[in-house]
């Protein structure tokens, strides 16, 4: 049964529920709650469980983990699309494996799992979501006094996923969300390391991080672009979004040092140098708002923010080289001026 669609056009960025089994782990109590029906999604529930489906499949922290396709991992998905009690059987063994490995980890906090069967642009894909309790402080009004005690509360509407595992059943591949706990004295994930055993790719932020990292490093090293490279990047990645054409980060960086025969080459290796293959991409729905601004800053310790277009295309700004060396920023057609 269909429960939802979660629209984002035409075949990108749909995902289209199928069904939600929801368990929750009580770590402090050492407990499983197991639900044995599938979420209802009614005016209370839907809003939540669509945001945390959308939340969990379009996050920047996702990476991909490359596995053997008789994976422990594969092989429980194919099998929760077989039938209902299926998915019901592996989604609590996938529970208790969680709660295994929680249980071991220092102020690992009560969570819920969202195991989720649905469509996302048309690719079957089955994911557990690990939704992490919150604290919130309270008071508690007792006979003689008032006391402030903590609340538990399950994460805003709005929060991140904690931590996924994601499978893309048509596709035969895995992805995962990892947080980080104190584990032996220092801050590390456990997914990957103690349970899938994959070898990880870079997660999309990774990826936008290593195309600025090598296209700064050419504009120093070749003065391509008049210092206009990071904001040529930028324009690419917004153009890609708006005609929703596949985001392929080489192909991209190459376009914007195409001026520079060397420098476009010396880039694509630095690329795959720092993990980012050629036939690696980038899902639209992680880039932020950050590829739309360039920001501009002096040895004066000024800066100015602008959108890329106007920057790229000098709509309304200039900068004007003096015969001293120095340089002049003239920013026109300006209503209104605001201290922040």
């Amino acid at each position: 049964m269909c429960y939802n669609a979660l629209e984002g056009g035409d075949d990108v960025n749909t995902i289209v529920i199928n069904k939600i089994l929801v368990h929750m782990i009580d770590f402090e109590h050492r407990k499983i709650h197991l639900s044995d029906e599938f979420a209802t999604l009614n005016d209370t529930t839907q809003d939540y469980y669509q945001k945390k489906v959308e939340k969990g499949l379009n996050s920047n922290q996702i990476k991909q983990v490359v596995v053997g396709s008789m994976h422990e991992m594969m092989l429980r998905a194919n099998q929760m699309i077989e039938s209902d009690e299926k998915f019901k059987e592996q989604a609590k063994e996938v529970t208790e494996k969680f709660f295994k490995l929680g249980s071991v980890i220092e102020g690992m906090p009560n969570c819920m799992v969202l195991h989720v069967d649905c469509y996302k642009d048309g690719d079957r894909v089955v994911a557990a979501l690990k939704l992490n309790y919150k604290f919130v402080p309270v008071s508690v009004l007792d006979p003689d006094n008032v006391r402030i005690s903590r609340a538990q509360t399950l994460p805003g509407i709005g929060a991140p996923v904690d931590e996924a595992i994601i499978v893309n059943v048509d596709r035969h591949s895995l992805y995962l969300i990892e947080k980080k706990y104190a584990i032996d004295g220092k801050l590390d994930t456990y997914l990957n390391t103690q349970w899938i055993k994959g070898e990880e790719r870079l997660t999309d932020r990774q990826k936008v991080s290593a195309m600025t990292k090598v296209v700064k490093k050419a504009e120093a090293n070749y003065s391509v672009k008049d210092s206009q490279a990071i904001a040529l990047m930028k324009q690419q990645l917004n153009q890609k979004v708006m005609h929703q054409e596949v985001i392929k980060p080489i192909e991209i960086v190459q376009q914007v040092l195409a001026s520079n025969d060397q420098a476009a080459e010396e880039s694509k290796e630095n690329l795959k140098n720092l993990g980012v293959d050629s036939e690696d991409t980038i899902n639209a729905n992680t880039l932020t708002s950050a590829i739309e601004k360039c920001k501009i800053t002096t040895d004066t310790d000024m800066s100015v923010t602008v959108s890329v277009e106007d920057y790229v295309n000098k709509n309304n700004i200039e900068i004007r080289e003096n015969t001293d060396g120095t340089s002049d920023i003239i920013l026109s057609h300006i209503n209104e001026i605001n201290v922040r």
